[in-house]
């Protein structure tokens, strides 16, 4: 029994301290705040500088936010990033539509998907032909519109008895959205004219996948695997992999789209880096300057609460919480300020693309450590070096 009351005070008085660890830090919280509002326009001066110096690079990295989230939204004007075709076939015979007959099963696919879905934003299949229509010899391209990516296909939902029309292929065949065109021995209706694309596409007419395999006579069989990489540095893990997978697969590589979006990224993570370096320094002697300038006009009061019997722990607490109250709130501001830039800079961006949280956690972390790094020096001087007696 006695024991048990043993334990059972232990416990009470580890409450207790713990209770009396919180009240005092709550207190010392409360006490720099009370500090920092005696002191408004200083304070504010602080706030001020803090957040301009952190705007400065956090704009650029919301600006280079928005510019990627744009490149990446406009990749598929640009089309695939990696392409898997029948061995063989070469880009030029994509570009020009003569892949002579080649293709390979649509198993292909699935596998691709299986092994590689991490990696990608999306993958598409396609049939290429070239075929007599209405005694015109046409570039042909069936696509699963129901699993379509790429641009301006994934707007489009179209029947298995309906085509999709280039418009230099609509002119040749003097067709327009409505029209019946006979291909073979069947009859499809034109669903519409695709936009110009300045491509072989603008020549060729599209028809659902299984259509055309049915008209070509290739059930389940396809000649084009487009890749559309999630990002560039999965692009350059999924290219050495493909290398050991394709087998009797072509791998051609159409780097554009990741192209433009990783020159975004090195050149904006240069200047990134360099104003990081410099908000930061600025930041460290901003807060030193205004530690030591504070520190030396109330050096009577700190001396005078001390001698009434302040723990010299709630004094540097005090005078850290201080610190941390203005990158805190100098962060804040300087992302505000950030946000505003970015979407000046960023036109028609929408905020969820422009805004980051792990930016804003890192920045604001890495300021507040830098301010109390940089605090500490000054606070144990204060608190423990400091002539009392002679600053009262």
């Amino acid at each position: 029994m006695g024991s048990k009351a043993v334990e059972r005070r232990a416990l009470d008085v580890g409450h207790e301290e713990t209770n009396s660890a919180q009240r005092t830090m709550a207190f010392s919280l409360w006490l720099s705040w009370r500090e920092l509002n005696g002191r408004k326009v200083v304070f504010l001066i602080n706030v001020i500088l803090v957040a301009l110096f952190i705007a400065l690079p956090v704009s650029l990295d919301f600006v280079g936010n928005a510019r990627k989230n744009s490149i990446g939204t406009r990749i598929d004007y640009m089309g695939p990033s990696l392409i898997l075709a029948p061995k063989g076939v070469i880009s030029s015979d994509l570009v020009t539509a003569q892949l002579k007959g080649s293709s390979f099963s649509a198993s292909a696919l699935d596998r691709v998907r299986q092994d590689f879905l991490p990696y990608l934003r999306s993958v598409e299949a396609r049939l290429i032909e070239r075929i007599r229509i209405e005694g015109r010899e046409l570039s042909v391209m069936g696509i699963d519109f129901e699993n379509v990516y790429s641009y301006p296909f994934k707007e489009y939902s179209i029947k298995s008895d309906e085509v999709l029309l280039g418009t230099i292929a609509a002119e040749k065949l003097g067709k327009e959205r409505g029209d019946s065109l006979k291909v073979a021995a069947e009859r499809f209706t034109v669903a519409g004219v695709i936009a110009t694309t300045g491509s072989i596409e603008d020549a060729s007419v599209f028809f659902p996948l299984e259509a055309l395999q049915g008209i070509t006579d290739k059930e389940g069989r396809i000649n084009e695997i487009r890749l559309f990489p999630e990002s560039v540095s999965s692009y350059e893990k999924l290219k050495p992999l493909l290398q050991k997978y394709s087998g009797e697969l072509n791998i051609i590589d159409a780097y554009r789209g990741d192209t433009a979006e990783k020159g975004v990224d090195s050149t904006l993570l240069n200047y990134q880096k360099a104003l990081y370096t410099a908000g930061f320094i600025l930041i460290a002697f901003c807060i030193m300057i205004s530690t030591y300038i504070n520190l030396d006009a109330r050096k009577a009061e700190v001396s005078t609460v001390s001698t009434l019997g302040a723990a010299q722990g709630v004094i540097f607490q005090v005078l850290i919480l201080r610190t941390i109250w203005i990158t805190l709130l100098g962060s804040a501001a300087g992302h505000i300020i950030a946000i505003v830039i970015a979407s000046l800079q960023s036109d028609n961006v929408p905020l969820r693309l422009i805004w980051s949280t792990s930016s804003f956690i890192q920045v604001t972390s890495a300021t507040i450590g830098l301010g109390v790094l940089v605090t500490i020096p000054f606070a144990l001087y204060s608190v423990y070096k400091r002539d009392t007696i002679k600053d009262l």
